[in-house]
């Protein structure tokens, strides 16, 4: 592999986390924050369409495999070797499966000893297939602290987030204060063998914990701390050149932040996006692919080829909706398009298929998801 080929591996893969867990400093967390989820909205596309090959697990740092850092799993040339987040570290305890509200799968957390001290991992699939793990940075045996959250712009589909954290033998109960006052339980989740205990939150998406405290068996705070929500710019940027409405109440706006980005919009909040600061449609090795798309409850959205006349999304039981592109104003080069369907379940667990026409009906492209086995 090329140094100019990993180099662009590193990058782009380098953005699969949703989140990096929290640094001495906010520039850091949220320059790491936001070219991670980067990572994750140009993989998690159709049927893992971006995907190069089908080899061996791929393991890529964000930072030459230092401790703390995040890796993406996928694929890549068995030959090569890439380090992963176990590099250097030993697991200590069992490991915790819990479901992930924020995706409705499985999110995996456990304890490893490492060099530089004690750390907290976990591993995550999103519905999209795109795995990816990370370790936090050395934990404190003293208190309890937040290791991460499935915060993302856009925000979970399913209207929930989820925090986790370390926490002392001592503390039995955790509390979260989410935005306008109200108050959450938790849950101490306690892995065989692990030195300290787990804890988890789960609280609406849009109202954002500002406050975590920790309580002993006895009801007695033992330790309290306060957090600032995750700033994502491209809330506070400015569109360039004009926005684009949908079907299905949605619209479109191009923003540089600093990547060119398309935010699709349902009644002003961010529902879906497109990195599209190089060319859009391509993977990571320069090679084209078909579509890229999004859902948000009973809408489906996204990109196509520029001669993509028309898109029709068939789910697994035969049934199918199409939409009729539209031309996108920044000359990008692609088609938009949206619509609306009644399909009940989890698209991405059963499996579709996305077809592409031309002006005069011709199927041009498609791309399929497979069913999760």
């Amino acid at each position: 592999m090329t140094d100019q080929l990993e180099s662009r591996l590193r990058t782009t893969l380098g953005h699969a986390a949703e989140h990096a867990p929290k640094a001495p400093s906010d520039l850091r967390t949220h320059v790491v924050a936001r070219s991670r989820r980067r990572r994750t909205r140009r993989q998690a596309l159709v049927a893992a369409v971006a995907v190069v090959a089908v080899a061996v697990p791929l393991t890529l740092t964000t930072a030459g495999g230092q401790e703390g850092d995040g890796v993406a799993t996928g694929t890549i040339d068995p030959h090569h070797r890439m380090p992963g987040v176990m590099d250097g570290k030993t697991p200590l305890g069992d490991r915790l499966v819990i479901g992930n509200p924020s995706e409705n799968r499985p999110m995996t957390l456990w304890y490893a000893k490492g060099k530089s001290g004690t750390f907290l991992c976990r591993s995550i699939e999103s519905r999209a297939g795109v795995g990816t793990e990370q370790c936090g940075k050395p934990i404190d045996e003293r208190e309890g602290a937040e290791q991460g959250s499935t915060e993302s712009l856009p925000a979970p589909s399913t209207g929930v987030v989820l925090y986790y954290g370390t926490a002392p033998a001592e503390v039995a109960r955790v509390t979260a204060v989410i935005k306008g006052g109200d108050r959450v339980t938790g849950t101490i989740h306690r892995p065989k063998g692990a030195p300290q205990s787990i804890w988890t939150v789960s609280a609406p998406a849009g109202k954002p914990a500002t406050t975590f405290e920790f309580a002993d068996a006895e009801g007695r705070t033992k330790s309290r701390f306060t957090r600032k929500p995750t700033f994502f710019p491209e809330t506070a940027a400015e569109p360039i050149g004009p926005a684009v409405r949908m079907s299905g109440g949605l619209s479109v706006d191009l923003y540089k932040v600093p990547d060119k980005t398309l935010l699709w919009k349902l009644d002003g909040q961010v529902v879906g996006l497109h990195i599209v600061e190089h060319a859009p449609l391509t993977d990571t090795l320069g090679s084209r692919y078909p579509v890229e798309l999004r859902d948000h409850g009973k809408r489906w959205f996204g990109l196509a080829p520029a001669k993509t006349a028309r898109v029709t999304l068939i789910f697994a039981d035969g049934r199918s909706v199409s939409a009729v592109t539209q031309p996108d104003p920044w000359h990008l080069d692609v088609k938009l398009f949206a619509g609306t369907h009644d399909h009940t379940g989890d698209i991405y667990r059963e499996g579709f298929q996305v077809v592409g026409y031309d002006d005069a009906g011709v199927e041009i492209w498609q791309a399929r998801q497979p069913k999760e086995k």
